[in-house]
């Protein structure tokens, strides 16, 4: 009898479809047609997706670089909003997105979003598929690729399911289960199976966040995020992976805001943390870091967009082995122009320095300029 009271529960609760059988979503087909030209003065790791500057030699710093790549170029196909019942209770959305940045230098394709959402009363959402992480939601203008993964920033893109909650129009309370080893891909002990994957747990992230209206309707978000996992190895052995972290998106005046963001984790790579270091091969121990990001963002008119910010990302020493990185980080100028609303010009400079322990450390300077066309 319980059983039944809790299928009809169920039941009773889901929403009933208006023509489901006739009806198809909306859809809105978007992208942008994007050339980047790079060029650093000291080798980074990759010139297309740089995470960190290489070690240079005693006498000076290595050879410079340049590239021109079409790899940010992106589609996306939007399944707007539409309503599934008649009601207007339970409406869905969606999205499918794709670059050319699957490769480190071939033009494969790489998924960016792909997932749909269930959205009740405007109160709850229930997403499935990939888009962000929870973890870390805001992003530094600099570095459309690699967004400063491992350089102060972390949270990517992956595969969860997450619901969310809004309580009132100032709070926000979301959690997620999600895909592990989506960025670091590790398999320490090379038995060809991802050690977060053979964990047989997902990550599980949460993120609370507070959201008020200050001068002029423009809006404040202060939240805090975090999240915990694991890596198994072959013959058992168990790497805990967790972080804790704070953000900001706070605006000063109507046209100039302070965006930044702050964790501290351990054997954090999969989220972007570390330097890329999680696990010290040598003595096993999970490796400790910190880091965050900060810039001030302004507006001057209505086509143009100038930042200015900094990174850092950390190692505990004690916990790195001789010649690993521990200390990786930027300065970075932002520059962009939109003559039109499809066309714009960008150009960043970012100062890179990569310290290794007990063995010298890489400074870069690095350029971008790309122009976009939006369609």
């Amino acid at each position: 009898m319980a059983r039944f009271a809790l299928m009809a529960a169920l039941v009773c609760s889901a929403p009933t479809l208006a023509h489901a059988e006739d009806e198809a979503p909306p859809l809105s087909i978007y992208g942008a047609a994007r050339l980047d030209v790079l060029a650093d003065d000291s080798r980074m790791n990759d010139i297309l997706q740089p995470l960190y500057v290489l070690r240079e030699p005693m006498n000076g710093k290595l050879d410079g670089e340049t590239t021109m790549t079409p790899r940010l170029s992106q589609l996306g196909l939007s399944i707007d909003e539409w309503e599934l019942d008649n009601r207007g209770r339970w409406k869905s959305e969606g999205k499918l997105e794709v670059d050319f940045g699957g490769g480190s230098r071939t033009g494969v394709i790489r998924l960016r979003h792909a997932y749909g959402q269930l959205t009740y009363k405007k109160g709850l959402e229930v997403l499935a598929g990939q888009t962000w992480d929870l973890a870390s939601p805001l992003y530094p203008s600099a570095q459309n690729d690699t967004q400063l993964l491992f350089a102060g920033n972390i949270g990517d893109r992956r595969p969860q399911l997450r619901v969310t909650t809004y309580p009132n129009e100032h709070l926000r309370l979301a959690v997620a289960a999600a895909a592990t080893g989506t960025l670091d891909q590790r398999d320490l002990d090379g038995d060809g199976q991802l050690d977060g994957m053979a964990a047989a747990t997902p990550m599980l992230q949460m993120l609370l966040e507070v959201r008020m209206r200050v001068h002029r309707g423009a809006t404040l978000r202060a939240g805090m995020f975090g999240h915990v996992a694991r890596d198994e190895l072959a013959n058992g052995t168990r790497y805990p992976s967790r972080s804790v972290g704070g953000y900001l998106f706070f605006p000063v005046v109507s046209r100039l805001a302070w965006i930044g963001e702050f964790y501290v984790g351990n054997n954090a790579t999969d989220l972007g943390g570390g330097i890329g270091q999680g696990v010290n091969a040598v003595t096993g121990r999970t490796i400790r870091s910190f880091g965050g990001w900060g810039e001030l963002a302004a507006l001057p008119t209505k086509r143009h967009m100038i930042a200015v910010g900094g990174s850092g990302d950390f190692a505990a020493f004690d916990d790195l082995a001789m010649g690993d990185r521990w200390a990786n980080g930027t300065v970075y100028g932002v520059l962009r122009y939109k003559p039109t609303t499809a066309l714009q010009l960008g150009l960043e400079y970012l100062y890179w320095r990569t310290l290794y322990r007990g063995m010298g450390e890489g400074v870069a300077n690095r350029f971008n300029f790309h122009m976009s066309v939006f369609f």
